[in-house]
C-alpha cells in the first residue's frame, strides 16, 4: 500500500492537471476542498464539500454561515437539555457550567465564575443564588479581602454532579456524537481559539459598541 505522502502527491498531481487552466483555483484552499471531495469523510453524516461548492462562498458568506450555525447549535443543546435536565438535581446546563469549574479550583470569586461563563453580572448572580439555595455551593470569607466572599463546591454539589453525570453524558453524545475523534479534535481546537478571542473581548471590552470592538481587534480579524 502506498504511503500517505505518496497518495497526497498523486492527489496533488491530479488536482494540478484539472485546475491548471482555471485562474485563481490553483491554491491551497482549492486543493484542500478537492482532496476532501475525492477522499471523502469517515462520517456518513458529513456533507461533501467539493471545489465547485467551495467557490460559491465568499469569506463574508462563510463568516455569516458560521455565526448562524454556532448560534443554532446552542439552541439545539438548550432544547435537548430541557428534556431531561429538569429530572436531575442540576436543573439546567447553566447550573452545570457553574459547578464544574469548582471541581478544578478550590474556590473562586463570584465575578471570576461569572466571567468564565460569559454571562452578564445579573444573570450569573441569579444562577449562583439558585445554587447556593440548593446548597450545591458554599460561601466563605476571602482570606485576602475580609470584605469579600468566595464560593466553593459543597459535598452536596459534588453529589449532584455525580447523580447528573449519566444525563449529561447523553447530552454530550447527542450534541456531537456523529463526529469522528479527528473531527472532534479539530472542532475543539477551533472552538478554544474562538473562546480565547471572545473571552478577552468580554473581559476587557464588553462595554464597547460593536464598531469600537471591531476597531480594537482589527489586526486579528481577517476581513
Amino acid at each position: 500500500m502506498e504511503s500517505t505522502l505518496v497518495q497526497i502527491i498523486r492527489l496533488y498531481e491530479d488536482f494540478k492537471s484539472e485546475h491548471s487552466e482555471k485562474a485563481g483555483t490553483n491554491n491551497l484552499t482549492s486543493f484542500i476542498a478537492y482532496a476532501q471531495s475525492m477522499v471523502g469523510s469517515s462520517s456518513n453524516y458529513s456533507e461533501e464539500v467539493n471545489t465547485e461548492n467551495w467557490k460559491k462562498f465568499s469569506r463574508k458568506t462563510l463568516l455569516e454561515m458560521t455565526a448562524a450555525l454556532v448560534g443554532k447549535m446552542g439552541r439545539y443543546i438548550d432544547n435537548y437539555s430541557r428534556k431531561n435536565m429538569s429530572t436531575t438535581p442540576i436543573g439546567s446546563v447553566d447550573e452545570f457550567t457553574y459547578l464544574i469549574p469548582l471541581l478544578e479550583f478550590d474556590s473562586l470569586s463570584k465575578s471570576e465564575l461569572i466571567q468564565m461563563n460569559g454571562h452578564a453580572i445579573t444573570t450569573g448572580t441569579d444562577i449562583i443564588k439558585r445554587l447556593l439555595k440548593k446548597d450545591f455551593l458554599a460561601e466563605q470569607i476571602d482570606p485576602a479581602d475580609k470584605r469579600s466572599k468566595r464560593i466553593k463546591l459543597s459535598e452536596s454539589g459534588k453529589m449532584a454532579l455525580f447523580q447528573s453525570s449519566e444525563t449529561l453524558n447523553k447530552l454530550s453524545v447527542i450534541s456531537a456524537g456523529i463526529l469522528s475523534n479527528e473531527e472532534l479534535l479539530q472542532l475543539v481546537r477551533m472552538l478554544q481559539k474562538l473562546d480565547r478571542f471572545h473571552e478577552d473581548i468580554h473581559k476587557d471590552h464588553k462595554d464597547l459598541q460593536l464598531d469600537d470592538i471591531l476597531v480594537s481587534r482589527k489586526e486579528e480579524l481577517s476581513v
